[in-house]
């Protein structure tokens, strides 16, 4: 059995299922780490498990063609045409890294789960794309100085538990006026007083009922997700003012981020037409010279 640490450690640790203690005292960080190690580890071994319906959740893969396209369209139109050497950071199972390749750019893609990256790793070899896959933290990536012309990232940021440190290394990685881009929305608790009403009074009991499932069992477990910074911060706010500490020029696109209706019956509205509350948003960082 594991001793040490605080009860709210222990708590985490008991989220991280199934997790050898062995394993929990190799990967134990210093002790004032100790919060974010663990973060990391319940993350990590989520998406290991459910690495074979990630594409099937809403915000992830694409559903359809025109869905696709749109998702090409729409990220010519961020970076451009200029054939750039790419990181995809939390790049999950490649969707956008593989969007990216087959837009003619070198892309690397980094995410710390093993699962994630297998599942990538498959999907390129079967399009017939060469795109290096490599496990890597956001916070410490194992990349040198200055090799890229462009990261980005979409639906991470608010899963970090030091988001500053990872701005930090991507700016490092970075070659003078690369660019990093931030896809990501309000997936903490800034949902609107509309989106709230209707998610507790009529989506979650609706769920309950006919998915038999707990619908207020969240995503990385309450006590990961209330370490998580910026599910506490007001966004993009919190996004422009860490990029600007690291002397990034930030530009708030103004550019309606894809989102291709799924075919859905009245049932499935009730159930998860509330999400479509979150504000979804875009920011682009310059680094500079």
């Amino acid at each position: 059995m594991v001793s040490g640490g605080s009860a709210r450690e222990r708590s985490l640790l008991g989220q991280v299922l199934p997790l050898d203690p062995e394993v929990y005292l190799i990967m134990r960080p210093k002790r004032g780490n100790m919060k974010a190690g663990l973060i990391k580890e319940v993350i990590k071994q989520r998406w290991n498990r459910t690495v074979q319906r990630y594409d099937n959740l809403p915000g992830h893969g694409f559903f359809s063609e025109e869905e696709k396209e749109a998702w090409k369209n729409f990220l010519s139109r961020v970076i451009g045409t200029e054939k750039l050497n790419v990181l995809d950071v939390g790049c999950g199972t490649g969707v956008i890294s593989l969007l990216l390749s087959e837009m003619g750019h070198t892309v690397t893609g980094t995410d710390i789960s093993e699962g994630m990256l297998r599942k990538a790793k498959e999907k390129a070899n079967s399009l017939n794309l060469i795109i290096d896959f490599t496990i890597g933290d956001a916070e410490n990536l194992p990349f040198e100085d200055e090799v890229f012309d462009l990261v980005i990232n979409r639906h991470l940021v608010w899963t970090l538990p030091d988001p500053e440190r990872a701005i930090f290394e991507w700016s490092r990685v970075l070659k003078p006026e690369g660019r990093v881009i931030i896809i990501d929305g309000n997936w903490g608790n800034r949902m609107g007083s509309h989106g709230r009403i209707w998610r507790y009074l009529i989506s979650m009991p609706l769920i309950l009922i006919t998915e038999r499932r707990n619908p207020w069992r969240r995503i990385y477990g309450r006590d990961v997700e209330h370490s998580l910074p910026m599910g506490q911060k007001k966004r993009p706010e919190a996004d422009i003012e860490i990029l600007t500490k690291h002397e990034f020029s930030v530009e708030l696109m103004d550019v309606r981020i894809p989102k291709t209706p799924r075919p859905q019956t009245f049932l499935e509205y009730l159930k998860y037409g509330h999400r479509s509350d979150r504000r979804s948003f875009m920011l682009k960082g310059i680094k500079g010279k």
